[in-house]
C-alpha cells in the first residue's frame, strides 16, 4: 500500500466532529510530519480530504457521498475577490456539458494566468470532470516561435520523414494530453495554419500528425490557452469564435491591498516549504512589497519575494543563524521605496498598524500575519453586509426578508453568549493593548449599572468587535443597525447602558459613534433566549435534474440562512427516479424523528416523488414543482420558524418568479414632483424672500419643480412636512440660515444671493429632469427587460464615481455618460461589440490613475450584469469624467 492511501485510510477515521492534524497521523503512522503535510495536501485537491484552520491545521475525511463545498478555486477567489467573476467563468467552463468549453485567458505579462490555468486543472479534478490521474501539459508557444515546423509539429505529432531530419514518429502534446487538459501559453506565436489545425481539432476532436495524410487521430483534451496580446489582431477571427469562454485576468495594480497582502503571504509561505524552515519577515518589509511599483505584475512579485528569500537563506547559512529573517534595510532600492508610497501610504499604515511584533512568522502552514482563527467572521458589520448583498444578488427585497438578517444578528451574540471555553492570553497580540483596555473598562461600566457578571467569552468578543468598530471609523465607514429601533424598545435598558458604555470608547479614542453603534453593542449584555425558538416541523427536500442544482440552492439558501434547513438531491440525466427516491427515503429512515416534509421539485417523475414517499413513510408530504432558490428561500425559512406544514407549503407556492418578485413598486413611487425648501425660524421672514427671488431666476420647468418655504421652530410640523414630501416626490436642495440633517445639497443665504451659486441650483433641476427623460424616452428604446432599473442603477453608478475622481463633473456630462454607459450595457448583454478609442497610448500616459480608478468600479457592473467591459470602454468613461475632447 502507498503511503498516500495509508494516510487516506487512517485519515477516514476522522469527519468534521473529530479533526487531526497533521502531526498527529505523522506519529500514528511513524512518517516525516512534512511528507504527510503534503500527502494531505494532495487528497484534499482530489476531494478526499477537508482542512480548516490556521494554526494548527486540522484536516478530516469526505465521505464518498458528501460534495466537497469548498475547491481550491473557491479558497483562491476568497483571497482574491478581484478574481471573482474569472472563477465564475472558469468553472462555468469546466462544468459545460459533456466535456467543458475551452478557453482563452488574457492579461498582461505576469498576471498569473499559468497559475489560474493550474486552478483550472485542479478544479476540474475535483469536481470529477477529469480523472485523479489526467495529464496537465503546459507547453509555451514562444519557445519554437522561430521554427513554425517544430511548433506544429509539438502540439499534434510528427510522422516520420514529414520533412528533413523528422527521422522518427514522434508523439504531440494532443495525444500527450489526452483525458486531460493543454495548456497552451503565449497562443499568438502559434502560426495560421498552427491556429487552422488547432480550431479543426475544436469542432471535431480529430487532428492529424504533421505529415500524415491517410489517418486522423482523436483525443479528449480541453484547451485552455493563454496571450498578453489582443486577440483581435494576433489571431484568427475564425480561431478566437472557437474559443467563446475568454476569461481576463486583472493586473497587479488593478487589485486590492487585501489580496496583494495575501500573495505576500502565499509566496512566502511557499519559500519556506522549500527551505523547510520558518522565515521572520520584518513588518516595514511587509510594507515596502505592498506599496512598491510592481511593473510585471505577480510574477515580479513572486520573483522579488524569493531573491529576498535567497539573500537571507544564505545570511542564515554563513552566519549560523538560527532563524532567517528579512529586515527593511537589506532590501533592494526599488523595494525600499514603497515606504514611501505616498498614495497609499494611509492604507497600507491602516492595513499593518502599529504591531506589538517587529517581525511576522511564516512556515509552510501558517503565518502570523493574519488574525488567527478564533477571530475570523467577527465584524457584525460585514457579516451583515455581505448578508444584504447576497440577497441582492439574488434579486431579494430586503426589506421583506428582515428575518434573516434578524437571524444573522441573533446568532452572531449568540456565539458570545455560551459557556464555551476561550483563551484571553493571545487576545491582547490580536487586537492591541487600547483595544483590550478599553473593553475590560466597558465591561466593568456595564457589569455595574446592570449588576451582571459578564463572561470571558463576551469580553472577548466585545474587544474583537470593538476592533472592527476602530477600523471601520478610521476608514470612515458609516455604522448602520437594522435592528436598532427593535433593539432600543425591546432592550431599553440594555440600550441606555450601552450609550453610557459609548463614551468610554469615544473619550478613549477620540471618536464619535452614532446610536446604532449602541444597538450593537447592547445584544452584549443579553443572553440569547434560546428555549423559545421555535423547533422545525418540516423537512425542506430540494429535488432537482443536473449534476448540482438542488445541492447548489440548497446550499445558497442555508447560507443565507446561517442554519441547515434545506436539504438538496441532485439526480443526473442517466440516473433512474428510483435510484434518487430510495436515496431520499433512506435519508428520512435515518432520521432521529420523522417530520412532515415539503418536496420543492422542478420537473418530470420528481413530482410523483410524494405520494410514493407518503406510502412508504406514513407521513404527511406536500410537493412543489417548477421551483427556484426563491422558493426554497421562503420554504427554509418558515420552516425554520417552526411554522406547520400547510402554512410552509401555501406561502411558498405563492412566491412569484424572480423577474415579478423584484421591486416592482418603481412605478407607484415614481419621484412626480422636485423641491427645494427654503428654511428660516418662521417660514415667513427670509425664507419667503428667498421664494421671491429664486422664482425670478430659476427655471421650474412648469410645474416639475416648486419652492416651499419652511419654519423650523415647530419640530413635528417639519418632520411631517418632511416626510410627506419625501413620499410624493424629491427633495433636491435646501436653502437658508439653517441646515437639516438631509442628504441633498445645502446653500447658505448668501449662495442664494450669489448668481453663480443659483446656477449650480438650476442645475439640480435640469439634472432631474434630464434622469426623467432618460427613464422614459431611453428605457424603452433598450432591447434590455429591466430599461428603468438599469438607469437608476447605472445614475448612482456614475455619481459615487464622480465623487472619487472629478466632484466638479457637470450635470451634462454626468447624463451623457450615464446614457453612453446604458447604452454599453445594452451592447454587450446582446453581445455586440463597442467602438475601439483613439489616442490610446497618450491616453494612458496622462490619465493612468483615473483609468485604474475607473477600471476597479467598473467590476461591480461587470459581476451585477455579468458582462465584461473592454478596455476601450473603460477609456471612453474616463474620458467622459475629465472631459476630455477625442478629436
Amino acid at each position: 500500500m502507498k503511503r498516500i492511501e495509508k494516510i487516506a485510510e487512517l485519515l477516514g477515521q476522522y469527519s468534521e466532529v473529530q479533526l487531526v492534524t497533521a502531526s498527529e497521523i505523522a506519529k500514528q503512522l511513524n512518517l516525516t510530519r512534512a511528507n504527510v503535510s503534503s500527502d494531505l495536501n494532495q487528497l484534499v485537491k482530489l476531494g478526499k480530504a477537508k482542512k480548516s484552520g490556521t494554526k494548527p491545521i486540522y484536516f478530516c475525511s469526505t465521505s464518498p457521498k458528501e460534495k466537497q463545498t469548498s475547491t481550491i478555486l473557491d479558497d483562491f477567489i476568497k483571497k482574491s475577490p478581484s478574481l471573482f467573476h474569472c472563477g465564475e467563468q472558469a468553472k462555468a467552463a469546466v462544468l459545460y456539458p459533456p466535456n467543458g468549453m475551452h478557453i482563452l485567458l488574457t492579461g498582461e505579462t505576469g498576471v498569473g494566468k499559468s497559475m489560474f490555468a493550474e486552478l483550472i486543472y485542479s478544479y476540474a479534478v475535483s469536481q470529477a470532470k477529469l480523472k485523479a490521474d489526467s495529464n496537465f501539459i503546459t507547453f509555451n508557444c514562444a519557445d519554437y516561435a522561430n521554427n513554425p515546423q517544430l511548433l506544429v509539429g509539438s502540439i499534434f505529432g510528427i510522422l516520420k520523414g514529414a520533412y528533413t531530419g523528422a527521422d522518427n514518429d514522434r508523439i504531440g502534446l494532443l495525444e500527450k494530453a489526452n483525458g486531460g487538459i493543454l495548456f497552451l501559453d503565449e497562443i499568438h506565436r502559434l502560426p495560421p495554419e498552427g491556429q487552422e489545425m488547432l480550431f479543426t481539432f475544436i469542432d471535431r476532436g480529430i487532428y492529424r500528425r504533421l505529415g500524415e495524410t491517410n489517418s486522423e487521430r482523436t483525443a479528449q483534451v480541453l484547451l485552455v490557452c493563454a496571450t498578453t496580446e489582443d486577440t483581435s489582431s494576433s489571431l484568427l477571427q475564425t480561431f478566437i469564435r472557437r474559443i467563446p469562454m475568454r476569461i481576463k485576468i486583472p493586473s497587479l495594480i488593478d487589485r486590492s491591498l487585501d489580496e496583494r497582502l495575501s500573495l505576500i503571504s502565499t509566496f512566502f509561505q511557499a519559500e519556506t516549504k522549500k527551505l523547510k524552515t520558518p522565515i521572520e519577515v520584518s513588518t516595514n518589509t511587509i510594507r515596502a512589497l505592498l506599496g512598491y511599483h510592481c511593473p510585471n505584475n505577480v510574477g515580479q512579485l513572486k520573483a522579488d519575494i524569493q531573491l529576498l528569500c535567497a539573500k537571507a537563506y544564505s545570511h542564515f547559512i554563513a552566519r549560523q543563524e538560527e532563524t532567517i529573517k528579512i529586515s527593511s534595510y537589506e532590501l533592494p532600492h526599488y523595494i525600499r521605496e514603497g515606504l514611501y508610497n505616498t498614495e497609499d501610504r494611509p492604507k497600507i499604515w491602516l492595513l499593518l498598524p502599529n504591531m506589538n511584533a517587529r517581525f511576522f512568522m511564516f512556515n509552510d502552514e501558517d503565518t502570523t500575519l493574519f488574525l488567527q482563527k478564533d477571530t475570523k467572521n467577527n465584524d457584525i458589520y460585514q457579516i451583515i453586509e455581505q448578508k444584504m448583498s447576497d440577497m441582492e444578488r439574488i434579486g431579494l427585497d430586503t426589506s421583506q426578508t428582515s428575518e434573516i438578517i434578524d437571524t444573522t444578528i441573533t446568532n452572531y451574540y449568540h456565539s458570545y453568549n455560551t459557556d464555551s471555553v476561550i483563551d484571553l492570553k493571545n487576545l491582547e497580540q490580536i487586537v492591541g493593548s487600547e483595544i483590550v483596555a478599553t473593553a475590560n473598562k466597558v465591561c466593568e461600566k456595564a457589569s455595574r449599572l446592570l449588576n451582571l457578571h459578564l463572561s470571558d467569552n463576551v469580553r472577548y468578543g466585545l474587544a474583537l468587535h470593538l476592533y472592527n468598530t476602530i477600523q471601520r471609523v478610521k476608514r470612515g465607514q458609516r455604522i448602520i443597525n437594522p435592528r436598532i429601533t427593535e433593539i432600543k424598545k425591546e432592550h431599553a435598558t440594555l440600550f441606555k447602558t450601552a450609550q453610557h458604555c459609548l463614551s468610554v470608547i469615544e473619550a478613549d479614542f477620540s471618536i464619535q459613534l452614532p446610536e446604532d453603534e449602541a444597538g450593537f453593542l447592547a445584544l452584549f449584555f443579553t443572553s440569547y433566549e434560546n428555549k423559545n425558538k421555535k423547533r422545525a416541523k418540516v423537512e425542506v427536500i430540494v429535488v432537482a435534474h443536473g449534476d448540482s442544482t438542488a445541492t447548489s440552492m440548497a446550499s445558497v439558501v442555508n447560507k443565507l440562512l446561517g442554519e441547515q434547513i434545506a436539504v438538496g438531491f441532485d439526480m443526473s440525466l442517466e440516473e433512474k427516479p428510483i435510484v434518487t427516491l430510495n436515496n431520499i427515503k433512506n435519508y428520512l429512515i435515518a432520521k432521529d424523528q420523522l417530520k412532515d416534509v415539503l418536496l420543492l421539485v422542478d420537473m418530470g417523475s420528481l413530482i410523483n416523488f410524494s405520494d410514493e414517499l407518503q406510502q412508504k413513510l406514513r407521513i404527511d408530504i406536500r410537493c412543489i414543482e417548477l421551483v427556484s432558490t426563491l422558493h426554497v428561500l421562503e420554504a427554509s425559512r418558515k420552516a425554520a420558524l417552526g411554522y406547520e406544514l400547510n402554512e410552509v407549503f401555501e406561502s411558498t407556492r405563492n412566491i412569484k418568479g424572480l423577474s415579478t418578485y423584484q421591486k416592482n413598486s418603481d412605478d407607484e413611487r415614481k419621484e412626480s414632483k422636485l423641491y427645494i425648501l427654503t428654511l428660516c425660524t418662521t417660514g415667513e421672514g427670509s425664507a419667503q424672500l428667498i421664494k421671491k427671488m429664486l422664482s425670478n431666476r430659476l427655471n421650474f420647468r412648469g410645474d416639475a419643480c416648486e419652492l416651499i418655504s419652511l419654519q423650523i421652530t415647530d419640530e413635528k410640523l417639519l418632520e411631517q412636512t418632511l416626510k410627506n414630501l419625501t413620499l410624493s416626490g424629491k427633495i433636491i436642495c435646501t436653502i437658508g440660515t439653517f441646515q437639516l440633517s438631509l442628504t441633498s445639497p445645502h446653500f447658505t443665504i448668501t449662495d442664494a444671493l450669489d448668481e453663480t451659486k443659483t446656477k449650480n441650483i438650476q442645475s439640480l433641476i435640469d439634472y432631474e429632469i434630464a434622469f426623467d427623460g432618460m427613464q422614459h424616452n431611453i428605457a424603452n428604446m433598450l432591447e434590455y427587460e429591466h430599461g428603468k432599473d438599469l438607469i437608476i442603477s447605472v445614475r448612482e453608478w456614475v455619481e459615487a464615481i464622480a465623487a472619487e475622481i472629478n466632484p466638479n463633473v457637470s450635470y451634462e456630462i454626468k447624463v451623457g455618460l450615464a446614457c453612453h454607459v446604458v447604452c454599453m450595457i445594452d451592447r454587450l448583454k446582446k453581445g455586440k461589440s463597442v467602438s475601439s478609442f483613439p489616442k490610446t497610448l497618450a491616453f494612458k500616459k496622462k490619465y493612468s490613475a483615473e483609468i485604474a480608478s475607473v477600471r476597479k468600479n467598473s467590476q461591480f457592473l461587470e459581476t451585477y450584469y455579468a458582462i465584461v467591459i473592454p478596455e476601450d470602454e473603460i477609456f471612453y468613461i474616463t474620458a467622459f469624467f475629465m472631459n476630455e475632447s477625442l478629436f
